[in-house]
């Protein structure tokens, strides 16, 4: 699962790593964003992505407590797209980390 329990959610490190491949979408863009994690703590996943203007780099952070609240919807992939692991909104909500 994408998160593991402690006192407050937190991100699962054995779980998603830097390099990992990830598809994100945030509740309140129109489309998701596919990039590489370059970073990822307990509390923060950071995502470089290429924006249309492609001789620039950007970055985008996901914060556990945002993906707790069901403001996320993940794709992501440790293995070089072997398995895909989609996780969308809370686990409160009923929903869990799958392997596509």
């Amino acid at each position: 699962m994408l998160l593991t329990e402690e006192t407050k959610k937190v991100i699962n490190l054995a779980e998603i790593g830097r390099g990992s491949l990830i598809s994100a979408k945030n509740k309140t863009w129109d489309k998701a964003q596919s990039g590489i994690v370059t970073e990822v703590t307990a509390d923060t996943i950071t995502v470089l992505f290429l924006p249309e203007t492609q001789n620039i780099q950007n970055h985008f952070a996901i914060q556990a407590e945002a993906i707790e609240k069901g403001m996320w919807t993940i794709r992501y992939s440790s293995d070089g797209m072997e398995t895909v692991n989609v996780y969308e909104g809370s686990v409160e909500n009923g929903s869990e980390s799958v392997t596509v």
